[in-house]
C-alpha cells in the first residue's frame, strides 16, 4: 500500500531496506560516540567548539566545524552556557554646568 502511495516498486523499497548502511553513516555514528565520549569526559559541560579542538588536537581527527555541530544537535547534545549576569545599575547622567 505505501509503495503504491509513494509510486515505487515493490522490489525497489526491499533493494533499499535490505541495503548496508552507507560509509558515511558509519562514519556519522563513530563521530557521535566519539563526541558523547568527550562530552561526558568534559561532566558534559564541553560544546561544540571544545568538541571540536578535542577531536582536532587530543584524538587528531580530521572534522569540520559544522559537522561536529550537527551531530551534537541531531543526538541532544549541548554544553553548558555561562550567561554575563546583568547588574542593576545605570551610568550617572553627566553634571549639567550653569553658566
Amino acid at each position: 500500500m505505501a509503495c503504491r502511495f509513494l509510486n515505487i516498486s515493490t522490489s525497489g523499497y526491499y533493494d533499499w531496506a535490505s541495503r548496508p548502511p552507507s560509509p558515511r553513516a558509519v562514519a556519522d555514528a563513530e563521530l557521535t560516540r566519539t563526541i558523547r565520549r568527550i562530552h561526558a569526559d568534559s561532566r558534559e559541560t564541553y560544546g561544540a567548539p571544545r568538541v571540536l579542538a578535542e577531536l582536532r588536537l587530543g584524538l587528531g581527527v580530521n572534522v569540520s566545524r559544522k559537522r561536529v555541530a550537527r551531530r551534537m544537535r541531531l543526538d541532544g547534545i549541548t554544553g553548558v552556557a555561562h550567561r554575563r549576569k546583568h547588574r542593576g545599575w545605570k551610568r550617572t547622567p553627566r553634571p549639567t554646568t550653569i553658566s
